[in-house]
């Protein structure tokens, strides 16, 4: 695994990793910058963390799965919907009606199924919510820089049709 772009964005990462500790969260893989120079983070893996924890609630952009266990489908929908982000999420089922279920019931701007994290050019990208504005990647991506008018303009007064008659007080254009 890479690099994160920046020392300051490992550090922000690790921040996130060491308040969710304090709150009573688990790290049961990583959780550390290893030993060796640039801005490298290990892939973490978070256990117990709460739902109204800033590593739960909150976008960290680093190599963090915060896994959170959940009762039934309608549990793991709600938990997913309690925050303000929704760039991402990835369902994993062999049950195909729970992985189309999931990909409806998700308010994510990507929903991937039995993966995670391929981004695909001709697909759009981006999130709901707090996560971002509109898409990107795509021909989708243009319509954030497109408002799309149809005017049509008669300047010659010629061209009535008969359903104009119902609009416009025609009785006068009679010939």
């Amino acid at each position: 695994m890479g690099p994160l772009v920046s020392l300051l964005h490992r550090d922000r990462v690790h921040g996130f990793v060491e308040r969710a500790v304090a709150d009573g969260a688990k790290v049961r893989v990583g959780g550390s910058v290893p030993d060796r120079v640039g801005a490298y983070y290990l892939p973490t893996l978070i256990t117990d963390a709460r739902q109204d924890s800033q590593i739960v609630q909150e976008e960290v952009f680093g190599p963090v799965l915060v896994a959170l266990p959940f009762d039934s489908d309608e549990d793991g929908f709600a938990a997913a919907a309690d925050t303000p982000y929704g760039l991402a999420a990835s369902v994993w089922t062999q049950n195909l009606y729970r992985a189309n279920l999931a990909t409806r019931r998700l308010r994510a701007g990507t929903v991937w199924v039995n993966d995670h994290v391929p981004i695909i050019s001709e697909m759009p990208h981006g999130g709901f919510g707090a996560s971002g504005f509109g898409k990107d990647m795509s021909v989708y991506s243009l319509q954030e820089y497109t408002v799309v008018k149809h005017v049509m303009s008669d300047n010659t007064g010629v061209s009535k049709k008969d359903w104009h008659r119902t609009i416009f007080d025609l009785s006068r254009d009679r010939h």
